[in-house]
C-alpha cells in the first residue's frame, strides 16, 4: 500500500510540474572553473540558456566590470556568438560554454608600483536576445581575481 501511495504522489508531483521557461530568454551561471586566474590560464564559464519558444539568435554579449580600475572595463557583443548548431536544434534549453583566454578576458590596465599592473577583481556579465527581440536579464559571475 505504501508503494502505491508513493507512486500516486510521484505521478501527481511530476505530472503537475509546469514548464518554467519564459518567452524572454533566461541565462543562469552553472559553473566557473576558477575565481583566481593567472597568466595564460583560461577562464571558463558555463551557462544554462532557456527560452520558451526556442527562437534563439546568435547574439551574446559580455561585459567586464572592474570597480577599482574602470580602464579595465569593456562591453562586447561581437566577441562571442551562440553557435548556429545550438540554434538549429530548435530546443528550448541548453548549455553554453564561454572560454575567455588571456586576450578575450581583457587586459589589466591599472598600474602598480614598479611598473607592473595590479590584478583585476573582475565581474563578468552576460545577456542575450532572441529572434523576437526579447532580451534576457543580465547574469553576473562572482568576483574573479585576474593576474596578468
Amino acid at each position: 500500500m505504501r508503494h502505491l501511495l508513493f507512486i500516486i504522489v510521484f505521478i501527481f508531483v511530476f505530472g503537475c510540474t509546469k514548464n518554467k521557461f519564459t518567452t524572454k530568454p533566461q541565462l543562469k551561471i552553472k559553473s566557473v572553473n576558477s575565481t583566481d586566474i593567472s597568466g595564460s590560464q583560461d577562464l571558463v564559464i558555463t551557462l544554462d540558456l532557456t527560452d520558451k519558444e526556442g527562437d534563439f539568435s546568435t547574439f551574446f554579449a559580455v561585459k567586464k566590470t572592474v570597480n577599482a580600475c574602470p580602464s579595465s572595463n569593456f562591453i562586447d557583443s561581437s566577441l562571442f556568438l551562440i553557435p548556429q548548431s545550438f540554434i538549429d536544434t530548435k530546443k528550448t534549453e541548453g548549455e553554453i560554454t564561454v572560454t575567455l583566454d588571456r586576450i578575450s578576458r581583457g587586459a589589466n590596465n591599472c598600474p602598480a608600483p614598479g611598473g607592473s599592473t595590479k590584478p583585476d577583481t573582475a565581474i563578468y556579465s552576460f545577456w542575450t536576445r532572441d529572434n523576437a527581440g526579447n532580451v534576457s536579464d543580465t547574469v553576473s559571475t562572482q568576483p574573479i581575481l585576474i593576474h596578468d
